[in-house]
């Protein structure tokens, strides 16, 4: 994949948000974010109620519903609420599930409303259809993340790999092509690679059922592998708890990476910690804690950034800096660049997204960074 551009990040604060100029009465603009529920995606939902909290009336926050896959109506009816108001200037998606490019569609072609800046942060649908209808797509490097799952289950000298999904995620591009990935860097290394089915949280079983099937299904897959050690990933959000706390009580059970990478994601929920937003070091110093009180400080692995909470700080950055007139246009990959360099702390890289024939699409921005081990957080 075609480098854009490396980062070399001073160390900041996680939010560090834009300086909006505007008077204490009523802002000169608005700027909407929708997100999931905390039961998808509890980081993004803090990230845009801080921004809400801290700019009254000026930030709108709303969230799409948890069954987002058979309710694709109301989460395009929420996004056309959003572009209804002649205030927004921008409108931020985080996670962009189903009907995001149906609703963006909408609002530029049909409301006319192409003075609206259109964000989507980690996209459900196929890249060519997102990136024709957003102005700027933030995603984290799916296909790197299948290569450092791999690498890592092979550092950690895993016999075996399973990939948990189903079969709507498995009609998504990009995790198919992080599966792929995965699957050929495996074998080339000995590891055995076995895709194992689990419910949709968004379908019959809902998400206590999908957690339920998961947690049951660990024991049965180390039994089964008994004596060797296996290596776990799973395409979906809500189904990182079920793995994280199934994963830490099998001796022989390692957990590469969340599906969203980052130190937030499921893992407070899972072991039962405070969530210290402000203090990402000390979250994964947390982390680090527990994992070794449980000889599990070897056996985890997750991204230092949390790269949802990122995408929605710089959008934020970044609609505040198009709003007032201070970006080349809607697509200034400086100004992103130096937003995300703002709202992250950590060193990053951002490269384009490349498909499989080869097409790049130069405002679909991938993030990624390397694994981290917990032991070196150990006070």
């Amino acid at each position: 994949m075609k480098k854009l551009f490396a980062l070399l990040l001073a160390a900041m604060m996680i939010f560090g948000l834009a300086n909006v100029a505007f008077a204490d009465d009523a802002p000169a603009y608005k700027i909407a974010i929708l997100t999931g529920t905390n039961s998808q995606g509890e980081e993004e939902v803090y990230a845009a109620s801080a921004l809400a909290e801290k700019y009254p009336g000026m930030v709108l926050h709303d969230s799409y519903p948890d069954n987002f896959s058979s309710e694709v109506e109301t989460t395009i009816s929420k996004l056309i609420a959003f572009a209804s108001d002649p205030d927004v200037k921008a409108i931020i998606f985080v996670q962009a599930v189903q009907g995001a490019t149906a609703a963006f569609t909408q609002i530029t072609k049909e409301m006319g409303r192409d003075d609206i800046l259109l964000i989507a942060g980690v996209p459900a649908e196929d890249p060519a259809d997102i990136a024709a209808v957003a102005d700027i797509v933030l995603a984290n490097d799916e296909i790197g993340c299948g290569y450092q799952v791999a690498d890592l289950a092979s550092m950690w000298e895993c016999d075996v790999l399973v990939h948990y999904s189903f079969a709507r995620h498995l009609s998504y591009e990009t995790i198919v092509a992080k599966r792929d990935a995965m699957k050929a860097t495996a074998e080339s290394m000995g590891i055995e690679f076995v895709e194992r089915d689990c419910p949709d949280p968004t379908g019959d079983a809902q998400m206590s059922g999908a957690q339920a099937a998961v947690l049951e299904d660990i024991p049965k897959v180390m039994a089964e592998y008994a004596g060797k050690k296996v290596c776990f990933y799973c395409t979906n959000c809500g189904l990182q708890v079920a793995l994280q706390q199934a994963i830490v009580n099998e001796p022989n059970a390692y957990y590469a990476l969340p599906c969203c990478p980052s130190p937030y994601h499921g893992f407070q929920e899972a072991f039962g910690l405070t969530a210290t937003y402000g203090d990402v070091d000390g979250a994964i110093r947390n982390l680090a804690a527990y994992l070794n009180e449980h000889d599990a400080v070897n056996r985890f692995s997750t991204w230092s950034l949390p790269v949802n909470m990122t995408m929605i700080n710089a959008g934020f950055e970044y609609a505040c800096m198009y709003a007032e007139g201070k970006t080349n246009g809607k697509v200034d990959l400086d100004a992103l660049g130096q937003c995300i360099a703002d709202a992250a702390g950590s060193d990053i890289e951002l490269g384009t997204y490349v498909d499989a024939a080869g097409v790049e699409y130069p405002n679909y921005l991938l993030i990624a960074l390397e694994p981290i081990n917990f032991a070196d957080y150990l006070n």
